[in-house]
């Protein structure tokens, strides 16, 4: 059988065709349903209940302070405490309630980023909201002998905005905190 360029450039095209369809059927099959084996925490995310801070202490968290609202606009409650989740670290947290999911977005965003990452305000003379300021520094750098330190950083790098509540989470980054702040999520609403 003798083919005609024309033909041989036909039957090459079509089996390029052919094995690319197949390839992109052989990668869609890998990637499941679209759904991941370990769930995406959101930095924002309504599980559609409202929460309080009974829930919260129900909760293996313990909290250690109670802050007052006053300059946190919307806020009706305010606990500061730690998690740990069996044998693992003890994780520092700042948790504001609010009325409901759009009231903490809404009238919480702005102090919690405020209170949060690389550029949070540390200083109670500059914080817009003073309670707790203290308690969102850490100690950070190496510092030179005998163990010293080089000044003070944030303790939360970054917030999450689960359903009515904020939850500053401590991490030295915002990929480690928002971790954090999933493992708080998962231990009010559990992941089904």
């Amino acid at each position: 059988m003798i083919l005609r360029v024309s033909e041989l450039r036909r039957y090459w095209l079509n089996f390029i065709l052919v094995l690319a369809i197949s390839m992109s059927a052989i990668l869609l099959a890998g990637c499941g349903s679209g759904e991941s084996e370990e769930a995406i925490f959101l930095q924002i995310s309504d599980p559609g209940q409202i929460m309080t801070i009974e829930d919260l202490l129900a909760t293996p968290y313990k909290e250690l302070s109670n802050y007052s609202t006053e300059g946190l606009s919307g806020a009706n409650n305010v606990s500061y405490g730690f998690l740990r989740v069996g044998e693992g670290d003890p994780y520092d947290y700042e948790v504001r309630f609010y009325d409901s999911h759009q009231a903490a977005i809404d009238q919480g965003t702005a102090m919690a980023i405020e209170g949060t990452g690389a550029d949070a305000v540390l200083s109670e003379d500059d914080a817009t909201y003073k309670s707790g300021v203290k308690n969102r520094r850490t100690i950070i750098g190496g510092g030179v002998g005998g163990g010293a330190r080089s000044g003070i950083g944030p303790k939360f790098g970054t917030y999450a905005i689960f359903g009515n509540i904020i939850l500053l989470c401590q991490g030295a980054d915002p990929e480690t905190s928002l971790e954090r702040c999933a493992l708080m999520a998962n231990t009010l609403v559990p992941i089904e």
